[in-house]
């Protein structure tokens, strides 16, 4: 996660050993403990409703299963097209081009 070598890691409990001292640093540690299991939870659940939200889990049954995907509700054009209604027919009166309608 943060890309941290075995020296570097021991370079850090030495510089924490030396400037918490050796009765402060097990009570350092278990708080440090405490406060990496939280936020990992608070990680987990935030993911959790992140998934549930978007519904992630049945998408990728359904991509497995060979289906396409979750079934959406049809398009507008999809609609009128399945009903299509008559053109609206023209006001009776004078054309724009200043002739009289034919009868």
């Amino acid at each position: 996660m943060f890309n941290v070598g075995a020296g570097e890691l021991l370079l850090i409990m030495v510089l924490a050993l030396v400037v918490l001292g050796p009765d402060k640093l097990p009570d350092a540690m278990r708080k440090a403990g405490r406060f990496v299991g939280e936020v990992r939870r608070m990680s987990s659940g935030f993911q959790n409703e992140v998934r549930s939200a978007m519904n992630i889990d049945q998408i990728k049954r359904d991509i497995i299963a060979g289906g396409a995907g979750p079934s959406l509700p049809p398009l507008e054009s999809d609609v009128r097209a399945s009903n299509p209604t008559p053109a609206p027919t023209p006001p009776a009166g004078p054309a724009a081009d200043g002739s009289s309608p034919a009868a």
